[in-house]
């Protein structure tokens, strides 16, 4: 058996899946099983999208994907997967959907705010940015991991909003990044596009996992120059969240509307948003780096005015 920990949680695995980071703590209980088990499909007849179908109800989730198999997620605590073959269990293409999408309707069962983010820990306060595919959120996390901040998650971000501030959980330990991003930073040892079946991305896995941190700064990516800092209107603040959060399709067949709209309202009420406009140079990244660092700092002193440019 395999025990991993990742999002605050300690996940025993029937399936290897070495991109998390391993737990070698003894006798502590897992908060997730993951398992090799048959799982009915779910029926064609349900609408699909890319390969894909759902079944979503409270506390349970089915996924089928073609050609691949079928994923059962139980309340929070259980993976049960049914592969159409056996040997697909060990391909990088299962364990991504494990660390993606699995985890995503898990952590989303466990009451946790899951945003299709990145984000890091500058000097032990969290930031995370946000922004369409393409915005460059994995870019400017790898930006602040070469100036030797922590990386807390690249795609899948946990937020808990019943501590006393909003907290987020480190994941799953990689960067995906464009190889003009790779090139531009001089990331050094990541993998091959060809590796990975992904063309346009290449791999960084990061060896450090920095501790839970509380949020201080939410950062919606824009094009646009000078770089600069905006504050975000509140409702405006609410409807990025809400479009950005990675379960957004379940929150009706799961019943969890209110719940997720109190929790994108907590971060509104306690987290400083800002609109980060910035031009597509990459050598303008230290410089965003900088910027960014000087905000969340400027919080931590009890700056009213934190706009710029």
């Amino acid at each position: 058996m395999n025990y991993y920990s990742a999002y605050g949680l300690t996940i025993e695995s029937e399936f290897d899946l070495p991109e998390l980071p391993t737990d070698r703590r003894t006798g502590v209980a897992a908060d997730v099983v993951i398992r090799r088990d048959d799982v009915d499909p779910v029926p064609e007849s349900v609408d699909g999208v890319g390969g894909r179908r759902i079944h979503a109800e409270p506390d349970r989730c089915r996924l089928s994907y073609d050609s691949i198999g079928t994923f059962l997620v139980e309340a929070g605590t259980r993976v049960r997967f049914d592969p159409v073959a056996a040997e697909l269990a060990t391909t990088k293409l299962v364990r991504r959907l494990f660390e993606n999408e699995i985890m995503g309707v898990l952590l989303h069962q466990r009451g946790v705010l899951v945003l299709h983010a990145s984000a890091v820990s500058i000097d032990g306060k969290a930031a995370i940015f946000l922004g369409p595919r393409g915005a460059g959120k994995s870019t400017t996390a790898a930006a602040f991991h070469e100036q030797g901040y922590a990386l807390l998650e690249d795609d899948l971000v946990a937020v808990r909003t019943d501590g006393e501030s909003p907290t987020v959980f480190p994941g799953v330990p990689q960067l995906r990044l464009t190889t003009d991003a790779v090139e531009a930073l001089e990331v050094e040892h990541t993998t091959r596009p060809d590796d990975d079946g992904e063309s346009e991305k290449r791999y960084q896995y990061v060896d450090e996992v920095p501790d839970p941190a509380p949020l201080k700064g939410c950062y919606l990516l824009r094009d646009g120059e000078p770089l600069s800092l905006e504050r975000l209107a509140p409702r405006d603040q609410l409807f990025e969240l809400v479009s950005n959060t990675y379960t957004v399709g379940l929150l009706s067949d799961t019943e969890a509307t209110p719940a997720h709209f109190q929790q994108c309202s907590t971060i509104v009420e306690t987290t400083p948003f800002h609109v980060l406009r910035r031009p597509r140079d990459h050598h303008q990244l230290p410089s965003l780096v900088e910027l960014v660092a000087e905000d969340l700092h400027s919080h931590s002193r009890g700056s009213v005015d934190t706009q710029t440019g």
